[in-house]
């Protein structure tokens, strides 16, 4: 009886093996040219190991799984498909990265592992993949990675870690990665980031490291002879902000900025969004003669002499709305025509006189919505603003028996000022386009 169970136990063992061995998943082609497996269950790691891969039709070059369960990447699917260069098991429930993974992914460029649930990125964790272009890691549970977890990967140019739960990243963890251009490291849970953490990317074009908790960030380790055409900031608690003369665009809203520096001549800055955050006088902006559009809109600033346009020798978009200002200045001494769009609403203007902007004849559109106004003194404005397309003063305090020389200042002018009774306020009516009570 003894000899027979055991025999029976053998028996059990061996066609269990090759019950394993023999399972094999087969993926079709869509009309993408996606070899695609559904309703794949592997949820250990003995069956990821004993699954072989097939397709219909001539081996794929891009794989996807949809419907499917995937917990770690599957040995052999590299081995199947060795000419395979996109993987994609995004949504498909992968917790761990095994070292050997990727040891057969010579020809692997794209990999998709967004919305999956890995915890942690361990040393040499793509080793194999050397020549994999992109990375996709978004939305999983990612809160460890080690120094040595990009080895190898000299020609990955794009990384995505956004939406994970990292607090600390090594100070060497992307110095393997000389061919980077853009990384995105926000929504996470960063407080610090090395001041040399990106030194040797020298080809990194975009950073987002936005709706972190960084204090600090030095952007001198970013100060090169070429450009960088994208930093993001924002969301952070920065109180400083040093911007090298290379960087062309720079996104720093929500934080507690205080104080903004320039780092090197002739600086290439082409877009600076500083809104919300601490700034109370427009000069605290140091000179950028290249920039086009500043965004200080939601910071503390209570007045502004429009003389400070004229540093900024190409700017065209000035945002200035839901501060606290109350009075306007202009100091300049000749016409200035390169400012086309301005937006001072949300303010607390209560008056205001036109030939304030006298100097800004090429104004296109400008907002004076949502202030306290209850007067706009103007006298020809045609001619003081003869491009000017679009007005904006609704949801101001004006009074319906004071706008009148207003409403004939702008019956003849180009610019469009006319709202509908529902952007007024209550117990406010419509004259002339103009809401009033």
């Amino acid at each position: 009886m003894e000899r027979f169970l055991r025999a029976l136990q053998i028996f059990c063992i061996i066609f269990f093996c090759r019950a394993l061995e023999a399972r094999e998943y087969k993926c079709t082609l869509n009309e993408d040219q996606i070899c695609v497996f559904r309703g794949v269950q592997l949820k250990t790691d003995d069956q990821i190991m004993a699954s072989s891969f097939a397709s219909i039709g001539k081996p794929p070059r891009n794989v996807k799984f949809e419907q499917s369960t995937v917990t770690s990447v599957p040995l052999g699917m590299f081995q199947a498909f060795p000419n395979l260069e996109e993987y994609d098991a995004s949504h498909s429930g992968v917790k761990t990265l095994q070292t050997s993974s990727f040891s057969s992914a010579t020809n692997i460029r794209e990999l998709n592992l967004t919305g999956n649930k890995i915890q942690q990125l361990g040393n040499n964790a793509f080793q194999g993949a050397n020549k994999i272009t992109s990375i996709d890691l978004s939305q999983n549970v990612i809160s460890e990675v080690k120094e040595n977890a990009f080895d190898g990967l000299s020609h990955l140019t794009v990384l995505n870690l956004n939406s994970n739960q990292i607090s600390i990243l090594p100070s060497k963890v992307f110095a393997p990665l000389t061919a980077l251009e853009s990384i995105d490291l926000q929504y996470n849970s960063l407080t610090k980031i090395d001041d040399s953490q990106f030194e040797t990317c020298t080809n990194l074009v975009s950073l987002n490291v936005s709706n972190n908790a960084l204090q600090k960030f030095d952007l001198k380790q970013f100060l090169r002879e070429w450009s960088v055409d994208s930093i993001d900031v924002s969301f952070n608690r920065l109180k400083v902000i040093n911007i090298p003369k290379n960087v062309k665009k720079l996104i720093a809203s929500n934080n507690q900025i205080q104080s903004v520096q320039v780092l090197g001549k002739e600086p290439q800055l082409i877009f600076l969004r500083l809104s919300q955050n601490k700034l109370t006088n427009m000069d605290q902006v140091p000179s950028f003669n290249k920039l086009v559009t500043l965004d200080l809109s939601y910071n503390e600033i209570e007045t502004v002499d429009f003389n400070s346009v004229t540093k900024f020798k190409n700017l065209m978009l000035l945002k200035l709305d839901g501060n606290r200002l109350t009075t306007l200045s202009n100091s300049m001494i000749s016409q200035w025509t390169y400012l086309k769009y301005l937006t001072l609403s949300h303010n607390e203007l209560t008056q205001i006189n036109m030939d304030v902007l006298k100097m800004l004849p090429k104004i296109i559109k400008l907002d004076l919505s949502n202030n306290k106004l209850t007067t706009v003194q103007t006298k020809d404005f045609s001619d003081m603003f003869p491009v000017m397309v679009r007005l904006m003063i609704e949801g101001n305090d004006f009074k319906c028996d004071g706008i009148a020389s207003l409403v004939k200042e702008l019956k003849y002018a180009m610019a469009e000022h006319k709202v509908t009774v529902d952007k007024c306020k209550r117990g406010q009516r419509l004259m002339s386009g103009i809401c009033c009570s």
